[in-house]
């Protein structure tokens, strides 16, 4: 009964297995569909979350043992970026679908990585088309199949904000130190100027006498010697920007003609072609016409030197145009070019490539000061052996109102024989010089050293006329114009200052308010007699008029 019941559970068993399999393949087929469906719904996924990253994403794979690669897929941000459709690109070579890549590294970052499995970090410029360059970021990395994958971002933005925040960087410390240098300039123009006076009065005084020729020659070469420090002394001024613009409506072409000019033996000696190219339309602006020509003449002249240092054929390309509110003028020449560590330092004071000797290092400083005062922009752009581009960025200004001070007369005043002025100045050898060359014209001259002791002499005499240092120890000579107006009023429009810097804004401003003229050490002697002989004839004609 045993082996019978067995049998039958066997049997049972038996008949239902067809069943259990037929159940067991059902499950299967199930499963898998299931699972189809799963990977569909992730792929979508994927290819949704694929297709929305703000990161460009690009597959490539790898051709010709890892030497090449081609476009495996490409997402919607990657478009985007490289400003290309997906569909234009997938199955071409890098090569092919985007030309010139090879300058940029990529490939060679694409073999490493493929080569190593390890990931690398590498910043890319790329071209979006003829008209626009940009700036992205890329993460290269591989993928267990062997793929390899590149996610970037344009950071084009981050890199103009990064130049912008460099470039205002430089420009707050070159104005830094244009300040600290300008600061110091204006402090030893004094001290330079004051000898400087007596030195160069002298040497004309001297070569007006009646002297061996040999000696003559030989005071010539001291004063032209001194004429050079005063020269020095006064850029030194205009790298501290302290001299006031005189500024009317000024034809920018005018001033490069008017320049290249002045230029033109030079530029054809030494054989370079130049080549204008003037915008007609140009709109005049308020400028000093001056202070640009020195600009521009200095930017000629460095070209012309830096092309002279190459046998190629010579070329200095001018041009001017209008860029929106902006009057835009380049000075491109073919020279060596500078090179890239140079480039930052060009307009820092006394910075120069020259020889000793043969350059001060302001001249660009200069440029800048005075581009600056215009409110413009100076800059330069330059590829070594590839020559260099200066650029002068000036805004359009319609109308602005300037201080000025006291026009110099057209007619010679009469002279006014016999006047006596008091001279007050603190250097010795400008009182002796004041007192020869103011004698020799027939007038009475007291000297005195000192503000105090002045005040003293103006108490007990009468004077025609006053000349006064600005800078003295006791006082100064805006204050020792002040308490000799509460002395005697009738000198406050017979006086002169004279100092080793009238460009400092105090001075400026009271001689402007005031009228009172103001004459820079080292003077001219036939400025200084023609304005001490108006101010005496004004005041002969003021005292004909109150008793006629």
């Amino acid at each position: 009964m045993k082996v019978e019941a067995t049998t039958k559970k066997e049997l049972i068993k038996e008949l239902q297995q067809p069943h259990r399999q037929t159940a067991k393949l059902g499950k299967s087929k199930l499963e898998r569909k299931q699972a189809e469906e799963t990977l569909k719904n992730s792929e979508a996924k994927f290819k949704e979350l694929f297709n929305t990253m703000t990161s460009g994403v690009a597959v490539y794979e790898a051709i010709d043992n890892g030497e090449d690669f081609v476009f495996k897929d490409f997402n919607h941000a990657a478009e985007i970026i490289e400003n290309v459709r997906g569909g234009d690109v997938l199955g071409k070579r890098i090569s092919e679908a985007f030309p010139g890549v090879e300058e940029f590294g990529l490939l060679k970052v694409l073999q490493r990585v493929w080569r190593t499995g390890k990931a690398e970090y590498f910043p890319e410029m790329f071209y979006q088309d003829e008209r626009h360059r940009g700036w992205r970021e890329n993460w290269i990395y591989k993928l267990p199949r062997g793929e390899i994958v590149a996610v970037y971002n344009d950071i084009t933005e981050r890199k103009q904000l990064e130049t912008e925040k460099k470039e205002l960087e430089r420009e707050a410390q070159l104005s830094s130190q244009l300040a600290t240098v300008g600061a110091m300039a204006s402090g030893i123009a004094h001290e330079i100027n004051n000898p400087l006076t007596s030195v160069i009065g002298f040497s004309q005084l001297l070569m007006t006498r009646d002297i061996p020729e040999d000696i003559k020659s030989d005071i010539a070469i001291i004063n032209d010697g001194a004429q050079r420090v005063a020269s020095i002394v006064k850029g030194l001024l205009s790298f501290a920007r302290q001299h006031q613009p005189e500024r009317s409506y000024t034809d920018i072409n005018e001033i490069i003609e008017t320049t290249l000019a002045l230029r033109a033996y030079e530029l054809k000696t030494n054989s370079i072609n130049v080549i204008k190219q003037l915008a007609s339309d140009l709109p005049l602006t308020m400028a000093d016409s001056n202070q640009l020509q020195q600009v521009f003449l200095n930017l000629i002249i460095n070209a012309e030197t830096e092309m002279k240092l190459t046998s190629d054929k010579h070329k200095l390309t001018v041009k001017t145009e209008i860029a929106g509110n902006t009057i835009r003028i380049s000075f491109k020449d073919n020279g060596p070019g500078i090179s890239s560590e140079n480039l930052e330092k060009i307009f820092n004071p006394f910075f120069t490539t020259k020889e000793v000797g043969k350059g001060t290092g302001l001249g660009l400083s200069i440029c800048h000061g005075i581009i600056s005062e215009h409110n413009g922009r100076i800059y330069a752009e330059s590829d070594r052996g590839k020559g260099a581009t200066f650029t002068v960025e000036l805004p359009i200004v319609s109308e602005e109102s300037q201080p000025a001070l006291s026009e110099p007369e057209a007619e010679e005043p009469e002279k006014v024989s016999g006047a006596k002025i008091l001279v007050v100045d603190d250097e010795m050898g400008v009182l002796q010089y004041l007192s020869h060359l103011l004698s020799k014209e027939g007038y009475q001259i007291e000297t005195v050293d000192n503000a105090s002791d002045a005040l003293e002499m103006i108490r007990r005499e009468t004077y025609n006329l006053i000349l006064t240092d600005i800078k003295m120890p006791d006082m100064s000579g805006i204050e020792f114009y002040q308490r000799m107006q509460k002395l005697t009023q009738s000198l406050a429009g017979r006086v002169v200052f004279i100092a080793g810097n009238v460009t400092e804004e105090d001075v400026q401003s009271f001689s402007n308010k005031h009228k009172v003229p103001c004459i820079s050490k080292p003077f001219a002697s036939k400025k200084l007699l023609k304005t001490i002989a108006r101010l005496l004839a004004e005041r002969t004609q003021s005292f004909d008029r109150n008793t006629g």
